[in-house]
């Protein structure tokens, strides 16, 4: 009895730790040409704290406190979610959780660039899937910022 509860709890742990909650698109990801370098970067506005883990997440910028050693300037805005059609939840409600939904959220995130007192602004769409699903309030690692931030990363080098 007590192996079968050890089992239980084992095999419990390990789905909450082994599902996604949220999943990028598209999924596949190009093979960049060139080399990529990290900028040093003194950001503005660094009280947005989740635009701020997405920026340190993308490894696009390596984020410098003193903006003298700072090569670029970033001026972050706060994100933008759009808002979704909840129509999937009700077939979730219905099981009680127990068929997975996926809901597609885009979200736009905004920076200025500036360098050389010459301000670039970029925005990108960024599109994540979020799993519902009963058991997903049990996973541990939804990682949403490092999601964005793998998409950022891919949007911004297409973009150049």
């Amino acid at each position: 009895m007590r192996l079968l509860k050890f089992l239980f709890v084992v095999s419990l742990l390990w789905n909450c730790y082994s599902c996604y909650s949220y999943r990028v698109f598209p999924t596949h990801y190009e093979e960049y040409g060139k080399e990529i370098t990290t900028i040093d970067a003194f950001v503005l506005g660094d009280s947005l704290k989740q635009e701020l883990k997405i920026i340190k997440a993308s490894e696009l910028f390596n984020v410098v406190s003193d903006s003298t050693e700072a090569n670029v300037v970033l001026k972050l805005y706060p994100l933008k979610r759009t808002p979704v059609c909840g129509q999937p939840l009700t077939l979730s409600m219905i099981t009680l959780g127990q068929v997975p939904v996926y809901m597609p959220d885009y979200y736009q995130f905004k920076f200025d660039e500036i360098r050389n007192n010459e301000v670039t602004e970029k925005e990108f769409t960024l599109q994540i899937t979020q799993r519902v699903l009963f058991w997903d309030m049990f996973v541990f690692n939804k990682k949403f910022d490092e999601k964005a931030g793998l998409l950022l990363k891919k949007e911004y080098y297409q973009s150049q």
